[in-house]
């Protein structure tokens, strides 16, 4: 067979080049043993051995079988929404976690519609998803019609009761539950220590917590107070003077921190002389957001005295203390009858300890 030259068109590239330069053609002899009437385009193509054809058959099939087994998973997977509403990040919290703890009791995905709870999106995503996103990372986050009630947890008589005993028997692929606000411990208590990992937030949220003190301050015993309109009165005072006594005579240094809306009455409590009394520092947390004041407690308080028991922001600072084991104190509820809003053991676990305000 005789050799064939074809003349292959090489482009200038050169920034002066407006049309083919006929100097710059090349001789390529394409085949060595083959005359052009033989040839075949398709052969030009580098040829593909019969088992990778075969591999890349198999992996495609073994993908697609993937996907659509993981979509049918997705379809028919048991899920629970709870009917959230807007309130303060207390009030929240309450609600996210209440709903993260009944999914895994029960075994079912925790999910959220964004379609019945728009405005709790908006508002979350203001605070908790800039700050705490492992939160939200918990959730499967959807977009479907109005979901309808079709469960409840928790009355005006009883606000904790047993996911298990409630939804056991229920064999809908999702359920929405409404309830009372599920203020109660027992709904997220199995997965506290995970909730307190949660909270330190992002790493931005809490290096600024831990900012807010200085380093020399850091290793002070902090007794941690929070405190309302409510309790702003004569007998606040007198019980965190108690609980100073105590620990300035278990610890060498020791700081108050009081967390409350109104610094007038911060300054009356640093000012009291039953205060000044003892040699210890100072600080408010008045000047910083109420998600950056969870965070300190989470890493900074070693006791916290909630001075108005239903303040379900102040609950969330005692919860979060440093410590598992961290005590925390309440005023007795019953102080407080016209603000009674929840049912006591429910609210309260049982090795925090309750405070009379009949102190002398």
């Amino acid at each position: 067979m005789e050799k064939q030259k074809v003349h292959v068109e090489s482009w200038h590239d050169g920034p002066d080049s407006t049309a083919p330069n006929t100097s710059s053609f090349r001789h390529v002899y394409l085949f060595e043993n083959q005359t052009m009437k033989d040839w075949n385009s398709s052969e030009m193509l580098p040829r593909v051995p019969r088992s990778l054809k075969i591999v890349f058959f198999i992996s495609s099939f073994i993908l697609l079988l993937y996907f659509l087994c993981a979509s049918s998973r997705d379809s028919s997977q048991k899920s629970i929404q709870f009917n959230h509403k807007n309130g303060p990040i207390g009030d929240q919290l309450f609600s996210l976690f209440s709903h993260i703890g009944v999914a895994r009791t029960i075994g079912r995905t925790p999910v959220i519609n964004t379609v019945n709870n728009a405005e709790l999106i908006e508002q979350l995503s203001k605070v908790v998803v800039l700050r705490f996103p492992s939160i939200l990372n918990q959730f499967s986050i959807v977009i479907q019609p109005i979901t309808p009630v079709n469960g409840n947890l928790g009355t005006d008589e009883v606000s904790y009761e047993d996911p298990i005993e409630i939804f056991s028997k229920y064999a809908t692929l999702s359920i929405m539950v409404d309830g009372n606000g599920f203020k109660s411990y027992q709904y997220f208590d199995n997965i506290r220590s995970e909730i307190r990992l949660w909270m330190l937030g992002n790493a931005e949220n809490l290096q600024e917590a831990k900012n807010l003190l200085s380093e020399s301050l850091r290793n002070n015993f902090k007794l941690c107070v929070h405190a309302t309109p409510e309790t702003q009165k004569n007998f606040t005072i007198k019980a965190v003077s108690q609980m100073l006594d105590h620990y300035t005579k278990e610890n060498d240094r020791v700081m108050l921190v009081v967390s409350a809306t109104d610094p007038g009455f911060i300054r009356n409590i640093f000012q009291d002389k039953r205060i000044k009394k003892f040699d210890i520092e100072k600080f408010s947390l008045v000047s910083s957001p109420p998600e950056l004041q969870l965070t300190f407690s989470r890493i900074y308080c070693d006791a916290v005295f909630i001075t108005f028991p239903y303040s379900s922001f102040g609950w969330w600072m005692g919860f979060l203390a440093r410590e598992e084991k961290s005590p925390v104190f309440y005023f007795d509820p019953d102080a407080f009858p016209l603000q009674n809003t929840t049912i006591q053991n429910d609210m309260f676990p049982p090795k925090w300890k309750k405070v009379s305000r009949k102190i002398e």
